[in-house]
């Protein structure tokens, strides 16, 4: 029986494709991350990085309790970046690779810490918006060195939840092939992540790759209680701000 794993298409799933040691039995596909989660919904033996809030219009997904991405201070797949000599924030523009975590996710944060309801607009043209409010998700960060002149994302969130950022969670439709997945490579992260990623993200600069590499222990593949944490307290956000009427419980498995 192959099995296959939908990853989204970015650095950061790269890594953790790079930290396993898969047989024959996997195939690979890359997709972008709004679309994982319903394509899992059609792939009996699949599993997949999704979005963790996904995870409300997805519910009936179950989720491992043992594998997923999670970020624990400035390393980021999102950065604010902010429009110079303004002095009042109304608006705020999403690029790239958006899912609804940044959609959810920016509202709340800048009602937040700014005290501000911002309007959130999905930009498709990647080149517009550059030097307007916007949040930028994917590659494009370190492709450009973006990066260097935007407010780390995930950092951010940590702060609000005052727990990890679990910003992808691995799920399926299959309790039974999610933990098999799970119970057999989940100590493939154990070893920790290697310090030069030159081979692994070719086209990156060398001063995205060094920043990678400098800031790459706080990325978690092996979930730990403190993610488990980070999770459930992600989830209570957008209730919490009423932009969720109801409260799911997670399948984890």
């Amino acid at each position: 029986m192959n099995t296959k794993i939908f990853l989204p298409q970015n650095v950061f799933s790269k890594i953790f494709l790079s930290e396993l040691t898969l047989d024959d039995n996997y195939k690979i596909e890359f997709h972008p991350a709004s679309v994982i989660a319903k394509k899992l919904l059609n792939e009996e033996t699949a599993v997949g990085l999704i979005p963790t809030l996904d995870l409300f219009t997805f519910k009936d997904l179950f989720v491992s309790s043992k594998i997923g991405l999670s970020f624990n201070a400035l390393l980021s797949n999102s950065y604010i970046h902010f429009k110079e000599g303004q002095e009042s924030l109304e608006e705020i523009f999403l690029l790239g690779d958006v899912t609804t975590n940044e959609i959810i996710l920016s509202k709340i944060l800048f009602k937040e810490f700014y005290d501000v309801d911002v309007t959130t607009t999905l930009v498709k043209d990647k080149n517009s918006h550059l030097n307007d409010n916007t949040l930028i998700v994917g590659d494009e960060n370190y492709e450009k060195e973006l990066f260097l002149n935007g407010l780390s994302f995930s950092e951010e969130i940590i702060e609000l939840l005052n727990a990890p950022y679990v910003n992808f969670v691995l799920a399926g439709v299959s309790e039974s092939v999610l933990k098999s997945f799970a119970d057999k490579y989940r100590d493939h992260f154990l070893n920790g992540h290697t310090e030069d990623y030159s081979n692994l993200l070719k086209g990156f600069t060398q001063t995205s790759l060094d920043f990678i590499s400098v800031n790459v222990q706080h990325i978690v593949f092996d979930l730990e209680d403190q993610d488990l944490e980070g999770i459930k307290a992600l989830i209570q956000l957008p209730y919490f701000h009423g932009i969720i009427k109801d409260m799911i419980d997670i399948k984890f498995v």
